[in-house]
């Protein structure tokens, strides 16, 4: 029987918050972590862990607090994200720091939490789920989106290569891409709720079809695949 414990990584008002919801209500102890968080300590079903994931080593420490109080954990959610704004044309004039420190939280840490989820999913049996919120940003150039979108794109790779390489232990890595009915990319209006009910159907394997690694869907609908041409 899988351990019900996961992670989410990046518990910001909208997507986070109802994904933290959606699994606890579910039977999930939920451990949840971002810059802002206040630690809580541990209530029996949530806690609350500070995180800033600009620094990848508070990764392997928050996986390390969370065996120590509860377990090893299933499911993995990396919800966080950072963004620095640029005109297109003076995207290459981003100072080499804050270009490292984006792509740390976008990129570096994303890699350190599937590699911690790699480590517990060898000591659970069950199905074994890690999930990264990525959406419209795996294709490009989006030119006033270079940090955002460069460290998204990169994080894709290594979640397709990883799911290739561990599916067949059931441990499934998604790329979770929302879009429009139409198939187009969602730049602005992404939803909590409907990404908190696909992360639950992909962790919990219920979605009535094979889901891919790159999981496209659109809200109140669930997997929906679309021809590659649709994703701008």
């Amino acid at each position: 029987m899988a351990s019900r414990i996961a992670i989410v990584l990046g518990a910001g008002p909208n997507i986070g918050a109802r994904t933290i919801e959606t699994f606890e209500s579910k039977g999930y102890k939920v451990a949840y972590a971002s810059r802002s968080a206040r630690d809580s300590g541990d209530n029996g079903s949530t806690m609350a862990v500070q995180c800033d994931l600009s620094h990848s080593a508070s990764v392997t420490t928050l996986f390390d607090n969370v065996r120590k109080k509860w377990g090893e954990p299933s499911v993995v959610v990396y919800n966080a994200a950072a963004h620095y704004p640029t005109k297109p044309e003076d995207s290459f004039e981003i100072s080499t720091k804050i270009f490292e420190e984006q792509l740390a939280v976008n990129t570096t840490s994303a890699f350190v939490a599937a590699r911690e989820a790699i480590s517990s999913s060898k000591k659970l049996d069950g199905p074994k789920t890690f999930l990264y919120t990525g959406n419209m940003l795996l294709e490009g150039p989006y030119p006033s989106l270079l940090t955002l979108g460069l460290g998204k794109a990169a994080s894709g790779h290594f979640v397709q290569m990883a799911d290739s390489l561990y599916r067949d232990q059931n441990m499934r890595f998604h790329f979770v891409d929302e879009r429009t009915a139409e198939g187009k990319g969602m730049f602005t209006g992404l939803g909590g709720q409907a990404h908190a009910d696909f992360f639950l159907s992909l962790a919990e394997r219920t979605t009535s079809e094979e889901v891919p690694w790159q999981a496209t869907f659109v809200s109140s609908k669930g997997y929906t695949a679309f021809p590659h041409e649709l994703v701008s």
